[in-house]
C-alpha cells in the first residue's frame, strides 16, 4: 500500500511539473482582462500572420478599451499608429509608467519603447535617430535573445528576435538561428514560413523561397489576404523580376494600404522603374 501511495505522489508530482512547465512557455502580462488579451494576441495575428496592419490597429485599440492600462499593449500600438501626435503621447506616457511592469515583461515593454522612440525621431527629422535606432537593436537583440529562449511557444517575439538579427547581422545568421530556436510545429506558422522565403531569396536560393512563398499561398488559402502576396513582392524585387514585384506589391498593397511591407516595396519598386525607364529615355 505504501508502495502505490509513494507511486501515486510521484506521478501526480510529474503531472505538476509538466502543468508548470507548459505554463511557463508563454510570457504572463501584467493585465487582468482577458479581452484585451485576446484582443492583443489577434493584433500580433493579424499583422505576422495574415498582412493585416490596419485591422491589428483596431485590435490593439479594442484591447486599451478593455484595460487602458496595458503598457504593453499601448507600446505595440505606438509603433503601429502612423498619428505622431499619438505616438509621441504614448511614448511619453510609457516612459512615466514603464517602473510599473517588472521582470520580463519589462525587458518586452523596453525594447517596444526604444523602437517607438526611434519612429518618433525619425519623423521628426531628428539626427539623433541613427542613434537611437542601434541603441534600440543592441537592446532587442540582447533583451529578445533571452526571452525566446525562456518562453519557446512565443511564435511572434521569436518573429520579432529574427528580424533584429536581419537587421544586425544579415541574412545567414538569421536563417541559422531560425533553425535552432523555431520549433517543428511553428516551421508552418505563415509569418515563420514567409520570413524564411525572404531570407532565401536574399541569399540567392531563388527556388526554394517561391516554394515557400508558394507553400505559404496554400497555408493562408484567403485570398484577401495581402501576406501571400508581399512575400512574393519580396521575393521577385530580390529576383530582380520587377515586373512580377510591382503586381504582387500593388495587390498587396490594395488589400491593406497600411500593410507596411508592401507599402514600402511599392515605393521602392516604383522608384526603380522608374530610374530604368529614364535610363532608356
Amino acid at each position: 500500500m505504501k508502495k502505490f501511495i509513494s507511486l501515486s505522489i510521484v506521478f501526480l508530482l510529474f503531472l505538476f511539473s509538466c502543468s508548470g512547465e507548459k505554463k511557463n512557455n508563454r510570457l504572463n502580462y501584467s493585465t487582468s482582462s482577458d479581452t484585451a488579451m485576446e484582443y492583443y494576441n489577434l493584433g500580433w495575428q493579424q499583422i505576422m500572420d495574415e498582412g493585416r496592419y490596419g485591422q491589428a490597429e483596431q485590435s490593439y485599440r479594442k484591447a486599451l478599451q478593455a484595460d487602458p492600462s496595458f503598457l504593453i499593449g499601448q507600446s505595440v500600438l505606438a509603433r503601429l499608429t502612423t498619428d505622431l501626435n499619438e505616438r509621441l503621447e504614448l511614448y511619453k506616457n510609457l516612459e512615466e509608467k514603464k517602473e510599473n511592469i517588472s521582470g520580463d515583461e519589462r525587458q518586452v515593454l523596453d525594447v517596444y519603447i526604444a523602437l517607438t522612440k526611434f519612429t518618433n525621431l525619425r519623423e521628426q527629422k531628428d539626427p539623433k535617430a541613427g542613434d537611437a535606432l542601434q541603441q534600440a537593436l543592441t537592446l532587442a537583440e540582447k533583451n529578445l535573445r533571452q526571452i525566446v529562449h525562456k518562453y519557446p511557444e512565443e511564435v511572434y517575439l521569436k518573429a520579432e528576435y529574427l528580424e533584429v538579427l536581419h537587421s544586425v547581422h544579415g541574412a545567414e545568421a538569421s536563417l541559422d538561428t531560425l533553425a535552432r530556436i523555431v520549433s517543428k510545429e511553428q516551421q508552418d506558422n505563415p509569418f515563420i514560413l514567409g520570413y524564411r522565403a525572404g531570407m532565401q531569396a536574399e541569399t540567392g536560393n531563388f527556388s526554394e523561397a517561391l516554394g515557400m512563398a508558394a507553400r505559404l499561398r496554400e497555408l493562408v488559402g484567403d485570398s484577401k489576404l495581402p501576406k501571400p502576396d508581399a512575400v512574393y513582392a519580396d521575393i521577385y524585387f530580390k529576383m530582380d523580376s520587377l515586373r512580377k514585384a510591382k503586381m504582387h506589391a500593388d495587390r498587396a498593397y490594395r488589400l491593406d494600404p497600411r500593410n507596411l511591407d508592401a507599402s514600402r516595396l511599392k515605393t521602392r519598386i516604383d522608384t526603380k522603374l522608374q530610374s530604368q525607364k529614364e535610363e532608356k529615355d
